[in-house]
């Protein structure tokens, strides 16, 4: 399951700031502290889905995250339920000299996940760990969603490392001169159902282009 559908929520939350001052964890004096309220999150949530799954060399099909829904922020760690779906969905492997063929279906099933989050700044990456649960429900689960759920759980408790880009920088204007202002994300904390990321500014005064052939002072 190196599927990044979390990392794709997390790495959203960088389109859309809202500058705080208070709760960064770890913030040196130099950096900017941001902060993301959940209800930004729940929207980033809602326009990335549905969200296509990674299913790796076995699983065959169409497989999706159709909602994700309860979604709890706590202190580096997430939690939330989801509705997976998928069509025409085959398991192929093989098993020593015989191949073992699947036929799952189509899935519409429900799951709950918990994920704990570190960050690497070093390397730019955010880990994941998660941990997926059958969702709690009172009728019960059937053979597919049994087979998709065991599937599922072999992600459980394993880091999965996602590369967190580089933002581009910021361009201004002072006095005819161009500066950009390249923001490094020196961390990212979650805690109280907020994301709170750390930048660390570096501006860089761009030289002007001379015309050809015309040497600088």
């Amino acid at each position: 399951m190196k599927n990044k559908y979390l990392g794709v929520i997390l790495v959203g939350l960088m389109m859309v700031f809202n500058i705080s001052g208070s709760h960064a964890k770890n913030v040196k004096a130099n950096d900017i502290r941001i902060t993301v309220p959940h209800n930004v999150i729940t929207d980033i949530i809602k326009a990335a889905l549905p969200l296509n799954l990674e299913k790796g060399p076995y699983l065959k099909g169409a497989l999706w995250i159709h909602a994700i829904d309860h979604l709890k922020i706590g202190s580096d760690k997430v939690a939330f339920d989801m509705n997976i779906r998928g069509k025409d969905i085959k398991f192929e492997t093989q098993l020593g000299n015989q191949a073992l063929l699947m036929d799952i279906g189509n899935i519409n099933a429900a799951f709950s996940c918990n994920a704990s989050l570190r960050y690497d700044a070093s390397k730019r990456l955010l880990y994941i760990t998660p941990h997926i649960l059958q969702k709690q429900d009172q009728n019960k689960a059937n053979k597919i969603e049994a087979n998709l759920l065991q599937l599922l759980s072999l992600a459980n408790g394993v880091e999965y490392p996602i590369e967190i880009q580089k933002l581009q920088p910021l361009i201004t204007q002072i006095s005819g001169d161009q500066f950009n202002i390249y923001m490094d994300i020196t961390n990212i904390h979650t805690k109280n159902d907020k994301v709170f990321i750390s930048l660390r500014p570096k501006v860089k005064k761009v030289k002007p282009t001379l015309p050809s052939g015309k040497k600088s002072e």
